[in-house]
C-alpha cells in the first residue's frame, strides 16, 4: 500500500523544478523509494543538479519534517503519509 508525501525543493532547486512543492505518491514508505520516484518524475535541469552517478550529490541535504533524513536512518528512513521532505543545497563561498 502506497503514500504520499509532499516535496519541497529550496533555494537553487527551487528555480530548477517544474513544481517546487508537490505532493508525490510512493510504492514503499522509505526516503530510497522517494528517490527513485523522483529520478522518473523530474525535469532532466533539476536531476542534474540533484544526482550524481545515480546518487544525490553530497552538497544537496533532505530534511524529513526538518530533520536531517541521515539522522533518520539516510535512505532507509521511512517515511509516512503526510511527512514533508525538504531538499536544501548547501551555499559555499566566500
Amino acid at each position: 500500500m502506497g503514500i504520499t508525501v509532499r516535496v519541497k525543493y529550496l533555494a537553487v532547486l527551487k528555480g530548477l523544478s517544474e513544481k517546487p512543492e508537490r505532493e508525490v505518491s510512493i510504492d514503499e514508505a522509505s526516503l530510497g523509494s522517494l528517490i527513485d520516484t523522483l529520478r522518473e518524475i523530474e525535469g532532466d535541469t533539476l536531476k542534474a543538479r540533484l544526482f550524481s552517478n545515480e546518487e544525490i550529490r553530497p552538497d544537496v541535504l533532505i530534511f524529513i519534517n526538518d530533520v536531517e533524513a541521515e539522522l533518520l536512518g539516510g535512505m532507509k528512513a521511512e517515511l509516512k503519509e503526510g511527512d514533508e521532505v525538504t531538499f536544501l543545497p548547501s551555499v559555499h563561498g566566500g
